[in-house]
């Protein structure tokens, strides 16, 4: 399919292009650039969007579910369900986020998705993000501390037949006995390793650091807080340039303040905007099941019954928003936040999350208040709430 943007703002993301055009041929971008310097084809189907901003395509890492479902739950429409729910946020890249379970229901979810990933086609559903089993009983967050496994190689092993090479990324807990091994048997498949979870010490981190790890999920979350003379995995993230930082940008899980904090010290390249959204985003306020346990959503906020915050209700295109105007991030940092960063620790850089000739045409249109008006994925429309086109 051939077809051409114009008039559009367009965030690289590390420029704007005032007024500019796109034209796409097939899966990729054939050209961009001011409006006045790009040449549509006569007969190109157009979209002319004075006013409106065009962006990469949004990669999420950390996504349970979202628009009424999960992807723990047993069944493939399940995952095309959330797949599409995201795909109208802005979101042409995402790992499914499994937690943990016993051994026989979190191979079997597993298998799942990978089942779903290996057959499907054009689907922004990338692979998988373990959330465990290999974390802190400590630092459990909203997982029943009897789901939790002992880090062992075989238990990895098992999980990385299960995935079929479609384990991404996988948060662990660093400190634990037997981490070590387990690490580097992952690391070796390629799997990029995320601390979280955890009560691992400055030390430990750098440990881990040499053993794999270049990432740390949910920053500040569940993992053991500041302290100015024990310090742990909050300030290892903060002072290491090789870890990358996940950042829940809904306002509350980090507050603004301290969201401006982490900007102020990783800047635009070591921030990774996430979800960790569960099966409530979109959804109204109410009760949900979760990690098989009684969610209660209210405000848009998630929580057990205990009080303790329970994912969140959250979509990329908020968080971009919620960057650019609770933290007063340019948007050209907010977008490459959403978008590159994410290619970036996925080894994907070379042709997704910025926009370029010869990139793959992932593709997000916004209005002023930054709301998605038309998703791209590879050249073809996944969601478009307009009609003007000539």
């Amino acid at each position: 399919m051939t077809f051409a943007i114009r008039n559009v703002d367009i965030v690289t993301p590390f420029r704007i292009i005032p007024k500019g055009s796109i034209l796409v041929e097939g899966k990729k971008i054939a050209a961009i650039g001011k409006t006045s310097e790009v040449a549509i084809p006569l007969g190109t189907k157009t979209f002319d969007l004075d006013g409106m901003v065009l962006t990469p395509g949004y990669i999420d890492l950390l996504v349970h579910g979202g628009g009424g479902f999960g992807f723990a739950d047993m069944s493939i429409e399940a995952v095309e369900h959330i797949s599409q729910h995201f795909f109208q946020h802005g979101t042409t890249g995402l790992l499914a986020s499994l937690y943990s379970k016993p051994e026989k229901d979190m191979l079997a979810d597993v298998t799942r998705i990978a089942e779903f990933c290996s057959a499907s086609k054009n689907s922004n559903v990338w692979g998988m993000h373990l959330e465990g089993p290999f974390i802190n009983k400590k630092w459990h967050g909203a997982m029943l501390v009897d789901y939790l496994w002992q880090p062992s190689v075989e238990g990895w092993k098992k999980l990385h037949a299960a995935g079929n090479g479609y384990i991404r990324l996988m948060t662990l807990a660093p400190e634990l006995p037997g981490m070590e091994d387990v690490m580097r048997a992952a690391a070796k498949n390629g799997v990029v390793l995320s601390i979280g979870h955890s009560a691992a010490t400055f030390e430990e981190v750098l440990v881990a650091i040499d053993n794999g790890a270049a990432h740390i999920t949910h920053m500040f979350n569940a993992m053991t807080p500041f302290h100015h003379r024990q310090p742990s995995v909050t300030v290892a993230a903060l002072l290491q340039n090789e870890l990358k930082v996940e950042l829940i940008a809904d306002g509350f899980h980090v507050h603004p303040a301290v969201m401006k904090l982490i900007y102020n010290i990783k800047g635009d390249g070591g921030i990774v905007l996430i979800t960790d959204a569960i099966r409530a985003s979109g959804m109204p306020d109410g009760e949900y099941a979760f990690m098989d346990q009684k969610i209660i959503v209210r405000q848009k906020k998630a929580y057990l019954e205990n009080g303790t915050l329970a994912g969140s209700t959250l979509t990329m295109e908020q968080a971009v928003k919620n960057m650019v105007e609770l933290v007063g991030v340019p948007l050209t940092d907010a977008v490459r936040m959403a978008s590159l960063n994410g290619a970036k620790v996925l080894g994907l850089e070379h042709k997704k999350g910025i926009l370029a000739v010869g990139k793959d045409a992932d593709l997000v249109v916004l209005n002023k208040d930054f709301d998605v008006q038309m998703t791209i994925y590879e050249g073809t429309i996944k969601h478009n709430a307009l009609t003007a086109a000539s």
